[in-house]
C-alpha cells in the first residue's frame, strides 16, 4: 500500500502534466488522491504546491549522477565512459521529453531553481572530476574544466534537443551520433 504523500505526489504529477502547474489546484490534487478536498490533508504532507513540485522535481525532471552512471565510473576506458554518461543523458532526455511542459512552467519556481542549481552544481563536479582524470584535462583550471565539459557534452546535448525534429539524414540515428560523438572525444582526452 503506498501513502498518502506518494499518493499526492503520483497524482500530483499526473495532473501536471495534463493540467498544467497554474492549471492544477491542491484542492484537484487532495480529490484524485483520495483525499476530502479543502481538509487540510494535504497540508499534513506538504507546506504548498510549490513544495510538492519542488519534491517531484527532485524525483523526475532533473538528471541525477546516478542516471548517468557517474557512480559506476571510472571504468578504465574514456570510450566506454563517454557512451555511459551519454546513454544516461539519453534515458534522461526520454524522460523529461514527456514532462517538458511542466518542467517550462515550473523552471521559475524557487524550489525548482534551488534544486536545478544544487542538481547542477552536483554534476559539474562529478563530471569535473572525471574529466580531470583524463590526459587532456589535468592541468586545466576549474573555468577551463567547466569549458571542457560544456564542449565535450554540448553537442550530445545539442543532438539530444533535437530528436523530435530529427536534423540531417533520416539514417542519423542515436546509434551513429553516440559512436561519432564518443569516437572524436575519447582520444582527444586520453591525449
Amino acid at each position: 500500500m503506498i501513502s498518502t504523500r506518494e499518493r499526492l505526489r503520483r497524482e500530483a504529477l499526473k495532473l501536471f502534466i495534463a493540467n498544467g502547474y497554474s492549471g492544477t489546484s491542491i484542492a484537484d490534487i487532495e480529490r484524485a488522491a483520495g483525499l476530502a478536498p479543502r481538509t487540510g490533508g494535504f497540508y499534513r504532507h506538504f507546506s504548498s504546491k510549490a513544495a510538492l513540485a519542488g519534491e517531484i522535481g527532485a524525483a523526475g525532471i532533473i538528471e541525477t549522477r546516478e542516471e548517468l552512471g557517474l557512480d559506476l565510473l571510472p571504468l578504465g576506458d574514456t570510450r566506454a565512459e563517454l557512451m555511459l554518461i551519454a546513454k544516461g543523458y539519453l534515458k534522461a532526455s526520454e524522460r523529461q521529453a514527456a514532462m517538458a511542459g511542466l518542467i517550462a512552467e515550473v523552471r521559475h519556481l524557487p524550489e525548482i531553481q534551488e534544486l536545478e542549481r544544487r542538481v547542477n552544481e552536483e554534476l559539474v563536479e562529478a563530471l569535473g572530476s572525471w574529466l580531470r582524470s583524463k590526459p587532456h584535462a589535468r592541468k586545466k583550471n576549474d573555468a577551463e574544466i567547466v569549458a571542457l565539459l560544456l564542449m565535450v557534452f554540448g553537442g550530445w546535448i545539442f543532438y539530444l534537443s533535437k530528436r523530435r525534429a530529427p536534423v540531417g539524414p533520416a539514417d542519423l540515428t542515436d546509434d551513429v551520433m553516440l559512436e561519432q560523438w564518443a569516437g572524436y572525444w575519447a582520444p582527444v582526452l586520453d591525449q
